[in-house]
């Protein structure tokens, strides 16, 4: 080649170079300012967690919420905005009514909340306590408590110690914390198979279900558990039995630990007090309420517009609280996301997917649901379709500002991502490690070898307050956190979609 066609052809490479990253700067600072100015992703959250509440997996309440957040995506006028089912014997439960009261020998109301998936208490009950210790063995159990648990009111696991109001209660996570991700040579943990995973639940299941059958054939009316969070909180997490062939247990509560302390207290000392019950709850099958709702934006080149960068969250969440934390936060940030894009008129390269997923709080039905209908069966080898997607990024770690990410154990992905997220160093997401973190639905990505990975983020009162507990409410997800969130995410997906190559896979 000739020195002047050469120096022509260098000089259109370092012009269509400067100018595809000028086009790309300034479609992040349209971004930047529709996130930032005209910013939807609160209200959005005040919907899903105030207005139409805690999303049951099954519920009529799920279901309600989803044909909201489906109008919602077609009033931004996000494409193909659907449902698709995910589960035909997933069952519906709700609460009508509920008291728990101590009611001698003195009077006490107590701090409790139904377990999913319960029966009722066919009208007030009383009954008196006893206290199981250890319920892990089960045939022990039988041989100690065998004949003596007709009429009583059974408390199940050991008392306890509680958090002291001297420790933390939301917390943003530590310059030593971050700087030991970012360190992280390989990942500490590593990802089980993702079909062992789900079978190893199913284990748990069974050896709940066999307990909760035990108390009921032996004339218990009801069971109290608790779990050692912070003072006053009712972590209604339990009995997962989500299926049509799946018992239904007695009536069973979530206690604060400060009462299920002083019942056993009390039960040391011989004194044994009266507990009043009145516990309403409906089953139901619909199975119309189990949907994944799906929304993208299409791909504006010819070439790359079949390829995907897919984004997720679960829908679902536990009913206690009113689903804000987990995940109402992940579901309003990833619809944001999608609403931005679309309101900027930028037009990404490649196809962005939302998926909000149902039945994750069960064993992710709903990414599990979608990934096996279109990458294929455990067990075979993925379908080509699982190849046509960069990347899969998922938002599950409650209300916190957004930090970086996790790698997945996938290095080949480093400079991808401190690459895309340079843009928002002064927003605090620098940070990009090795490491894995594990249970939510980017596991079932991954399981197909989809580059897949999990936002890091500040823990807040996620793990101290809010995960599956009565104080999963609007009140703990910081407004700032969200828009930083949403920015942030919808920038780094708008980049990957932009890109000449697809995000590498691990080897």
């Amino acid at each position: 080649m000739k020195f002047l066609e050469k120096t022509v052809l260098l000089f259109l490479i370092f012009h269509f170079n400067v100018e595809a990253q000028t086009n790309l700067s300034a479609d992040l600072d349209r971004i930047k300012e529709e996130g930032f100015q005209r910013s939807q992703v609160q209200e959005t959250l005040i919907h899903l967690s105030d207005i139409y509440g805690q999303r049951l997996t099954g519920s009529r309440e799920y279901f309600r919420a989803a044909q909201w957040a489906k109008a919602q995506l077609e009033d931004w006028k996000i494409d193909n905005a659907h449902f698709e089912n995910y589960c035909n014997d997933c069952r519906g439960w709700g609460i009508k009514t509920f008291n728990a009261e101590m009611i001698s020998p003195i009077y006490l109301k107590l701090m409790a909340y139904p377990l999913a998936m319960v029966q009722g208490t066919d009208g007030e009950i009383t009954g008196t306590p006893i206290h199981i210790p250890d319920r892990a063995d089960l045939q022990a159990v039988k041989a100690k408590f065998g004949g003596q648990l007709k009429g009583k009111i059974v408390l199940s696991g050991k008392p306890p110690v509680l958090k002291t109001l001297t420790d933390p209660l939301v917390d943003r996570r530590s310059a030593e914390a971050i700087a030991k991700l970012e360190n992280a040579l390989a990942p500490s943990t590593t990802l089980q198979h993702l079909p062992d995973l789900l079978e190893s639940w199913l284990v748990d299941v069974k050896a709940d279900s066999a307990f909760m059958k035990f108390l009921e054939s032996e004339g218990a009316l009801a069971s109290f558990t608790t779990t050692p969070l912070n003072p006053g909180v009712i972590h209604a997490q339990g009995t997962y039995f989500y299926r049509e062939t799946h018992i239904k247990p007695l009536p069973s509560f979530a206690l604060a630990p400060e009462h299920f302390n002083k019942i056993v207290r009390m039960l040391e000392r011989n004194e044994t007090p009266d507990i009043r019950l009145n516990l309403e709850t409906e089953f139901y099958m619909e199975p119309q309420n189990n949907v994944n709702i799906i929304g993208e934006i299409p791909g504006g080149d010819p070439r790359l517009k079949s390829e995907v960068v897919l984004i997720g969250a679960h829908f679902d969440s536990w009913h206690a609280g009113s689903g804000t934390t987990d995940n109402g936060t992940g579901v309003a940030v990833m619809m944001e996301v999608l609403r931005i894009i679309k309101a900027t008129g930028i037009r990404p390269k490649r196809t962005i997917r939302m998926g909000l997923w149902g039945g994750e709080e069960q064993g992710y039905l709903g990414s599990v649901a979608y990934a096996k209908a279109n990458f294929g069966q455990f067990g075979t080898k993925p379908l080509p379709d699982s190849r046509k997607v960069s990347a899969y990024v998922n938002m599950d770690n409650g209300a916190g500002a957004m930090r970086g990410i996790y790698l997945q154990g996938n290095a080949a992905a480093r400079t991808v991502f401190e690459e895309v997220l340079k843009p928002f160093d002064y927003l605090g997401a620098t940070t990009v490690t090795i490491e894995n973190t594990m249970g939510t639905d980017h596991d079932v990505f991954d399981y197909y070898n989809i580059p897949s990975f999990q936002i890091i983020q500040d823990w807040l009162g996620y793990y101290t307050l809010t995960h599956h507990t009565n104080l999963d409410l609007v009140e703990y997800a910081p407004e700032e956190d969200l828009k930083k969130n949403s920015v942030i995410l919808a920038g780094m997906i708008y980049q990957l979609a932009m890109r000449e190559e697809k995000v590498p896979r691990k080897k």
